[in-house]
């Protein structure tokens, strides 16, 4: 299904391998769009279910997709540890693992574009839980993508056993997506999430919903761009149908 390449790219954290998707050309879309999904790992997002539903659904519909690896994930592992620990750890560090990752999507973004990636058909981005967060804050900051889509995403860090040490910290209540929510209020924006997710709070990522549908109305008229599931489904989980459900409100 997926015809893959990779490319690496020097950035000021280290050298960078990111997984794209080239659709053929007889499979390709009239208006071809770019998917930017996340997990844990490149390969996670595109191999491992479910978290390669957003990809699938977009390279079927003839779309091109990329991801890499988050900070503290697969070849992006350093000295700091491992997946959330160690991105609390580097944080805490001042060595910030969301504004790095933001960069790194912006240049893997630049990097797609530059080799001919014609995505005139629009840029979304797509991530589940921690990478769901990562995918709303590199939307916040680029205004190339149009659309986003957090798949029982963080919100709010502080709510995360990891970041229990520190929770009261100025500096983790500035990670709150709520902050960001002024620079997504006129995309599109899918959210969803289990009905008692106290992994990352299921309140958290309502509160941040309701900043959005508050911002939408005070700038824009119009048919609300902003979609929010509340589902019924145990812990921090979600059902197959719901991640496709993100992957299809994003496809053009």
């Amino acid at each position: 299904m997926f015809n893959i390449t990779e490319a690496t790219l020097t950035t000021t954290s280290g050298p960078l391998t990111y997984r794209l998707h080239i659709p053929s050309a007889p499979q390709r879309a009239a208006n071809p769009a770019l998917l930017l999904t996340f997990s844990s790992t490149r390969t996670a997002s595109f191999e491992e279910t479910p978290y390669d539903i957003p990809a699938k659904l977009f390279a079927e519909a003839g779309h091109y997709v990329v991801s890499f690896d988050l900070p503290n994930h697969g070849e992006q592992i350093n000295t700091f540890g491992t997946g959330i620990v160690g991105m609390c750890a580097a944080f805490n560090a001042g060595q910030d693992p969301f504004a790095q990752f933001v960069a790194q999507g912006r240049a893997v973004l630049d990097s797609c574009l530059a080799q001919g990636v014609a995505a005139s058909g629009g840029i979304y981005a797509c991530g589940v839980s921690r990478a769901g967060y990562c995918a709303l804050r590199l939307a916040a900051a680029d205004q190339r993508i149009t659309g986003v889509a957090g798949l029982a995403p963080v919100t709010d860090w502080r709510v995360l056993t990891e970041f229990a040490a520190v929770r009261e910290a100025p500096a983790v209540a500035a990670l709150v997506l709520d902050h960001y929510a002024e620079a997504l209020a006129q995309r599109a924006v899918f959210l969803t999430i289990g009905n008692h997710d106290e992994r990352v709070g299921t309140d958290c990522c309502v509160r941040f919903a309701l900043r959005l549908f508050t911002l939408e109305s005070e700038q824009a008229a119009g048919v609300s761009k902003i979609q929010l599931h509340i589902v019924d489904s145990p812990g921090h989980s979600l059902a197959d149908e719901w991640r496709a459900a993100g992957a299809k409100f994003l496809l053009p």
